[in-house]
């Protein structure tokens, strides 16, 4: 399993900082009701959008479901063009159309999000299938939860990847919960992964909450999807701390095992791999440099977001498709 260089897991770090900054400021911001669409939070689960599309190129695409901001901003999405859509603005990465749970970016083949649970899994093995047929090496990746592997649709569309070999890479975020149902209520005692590979995929297991390891893992699997070898499962573990959808933490409602929640934050992604870095001689001056760095990065963001106009009316009939 390759370990990232020191670099290249500083670079992780920056990355899953910024999302996770920019998913607090857009909770700490939620409550003045400007942002007039549900958003999914991804505070907890930043080092598998990060680990898994560092290996993807400007050309591979991505499906997101409900969750997907830090998917969108992983694969290179405009931070800008994000907080813009929030707020339903001209500059949105859809034009203020889409809202947070539709987010869309061809220029950062960022191809689709929705909400509906399972929605974008078939689209996404179509779009495969079109990129094998043109002969394009592209890759193309899905992420969802672990609540849509109940959808019939995603063990349809894992029996036609395999039957096609589509290089298709789809990556099982299991968070523990089906919005306030924990797996075990939803599911027999069994391993995600293994009844993937049961569909024929090649599939394996990780710690979703360490990047290098999501790293490590989501390189073999995209390189073995880009040589030709067939659709790929990812399952890795994590756990999303606020509740499932708004900007506040829930555990008062109960539906976690009492200390679940701390045991979890315990196992932060940021804070394992700070850890990591100081082991590693990287001192405390190079974190708060890049902390201050993505500080500044979301303030300027977030200023010229707001500033931007709202849709125009004559505008209402773009981006319409029959």
């Amino acid at each position: 399993m390759n370990v990232p260089t020191t670099a290249e897991l500083q670079d992780l770090y920056y990355r899953m900082l910024r999302i996770r900054r920019a998913e607090e400021a857009i909770a700490a911001r939620y409550a003045e009701q400007h942002m007039r669409c549900p958003t999914h939070l991804c505070i907890g689960e930043e080092a598998i959008a990060v680990g898994v599309c560092a290996h993807l190129t400007e050309s591979d695409k991505v499906f997101s479901n409900h969750r997907g901001h830090g998917h969108y901003l992983a694969k290179g999405g405009s931070l800008v063009g994000l907080i813009a859509e929030l707020y339903g603005l001209a500059a949105g990465c859809c034009g203020g159309r889409g809202g947070s749970m539709h987010l869309s970016d061809l220029s950062a083949g960022f191809i689709a999000s929705t909400p509906i649970v399972g929605g974008t899994v078939p689209v996404a093995a179509g779009y495969a299938w079109g990129e094998q047929r043109r002969n394009s090496n592209n890759v193309v990746v899905v992420f969802f939860g672990d609540g849509c592997f109940e959808e019939g649709v995603l063990h349809e569309t894992m029996n036609f990847a395999v039957l096609k070999k589509l290089p298709l890479v789809m990556v099982c975020e299991n968070n523990q919960y089906s919005v306030m149902t924990p797996l075990y209520e939803r599911q027999p005692a069994r391993d995600i992964y293994q009844i993937a590979a049961a569909h024929g995929l090649q599939a394996v297991s990780g710690d979703g909450n360490k990047v290098e390891h999501v790293h490590a893992l989501a390189e073999n699997a995209i390189a073995a999807a880009r040589n030709g070898e067939g659709p790929q499962f990812l399952e890795l573990h994590t756990h999303r701390w606020p509740e499932h959808c708004g900007p506040n933490e829930d555990d008062e409602l109960g539906y976690r095992m009492p200390g679940e929640l701390l045991a979890w934050k315990q196992r932060c992604p940021l804070l394992h791999t700070g850890r990591t870095l100081a082991d590693a001689g990287v001192g405390a001056e190079v974190l708060l440099e890049i902390e201050q760095r993505v500080g500044a990065e979301i303030a300027e963001a977030f200023s010229e977001a707001l500033a931007g106009p709202a849709p125009a009316l004559a505008s209402m009939e773009r981006h319409v498709y029959v």
